[in-house]
């Protein structure tokens, strides 16, 4: 697999319709302890893996977060990571994102960050409506699985 050049503004990962990519990318996910991993290309080529005993995968479609993915992991009241890797508060290539502002008013499945491991990207999603407390980690933080993104206090 060729290595991934981010200063190049094109899809490395390979050809997202190759067996033996779609293989590599379920082996990454299943040794991360992850469950789920969806992959969008510049050409919009998406990708699109979750185990769940069986590995299911799609190529095309439309740009964006399923809104059936499944909340990250949570205890009451908090975010946590769905993965040991680096925090990202925002989609690298999202033109004008921003991540969640205390107070701020989240839907159940609103996308409240991303952990980057290698070249892999999982969403972190909020599990129910509520409003956004305090951010526990920085963009480039390194995070465990289950550590506390953020805190969420119950919408009124």
């Amino acid at each position: 697999m060729p290595r991934r050049d981010r200063s190049k503004d094109r899809n490395t990962i390979g050809d997202l319709t190759d067996p033996a990519v779609v293989s590599l990318l379920s082996g990454w996910l299943e040794t991360s302890g992850a469950r789920e991993l969806e992959i969008i290309a510049a050409d919009g080529q998406t990708l699109k893996i979750v185990l769940e005993g069986v590995v299911a995968a799609t190529a095309g479609g439309r740009a964006g977060v399923s809104q059936a993915a499944e909340p990250a992991s949570r205890a009451a009241g908090s975010v946590k990571a769905p993965a040991a890797g680096r925090f990202r508060d925002v989609h690298p290539g999202a033109v004008d994102a921003a991540p969640p502002r205390k107070g701020q008013r989240l839907g159940r499945g609103a996308v409240v960050g991303f952990i980057e491991i290698g070249p892999v990207l999982l969403p972190v999603v909020a599990g129910e409506d509520a409003v956004a407390g305090d951010l526990h980690v920085r963009a480039g933080d390194l995070v465990g699985y289950g550590e506390t993104i953020l805190t969420m206090e119950q919408a009124r």
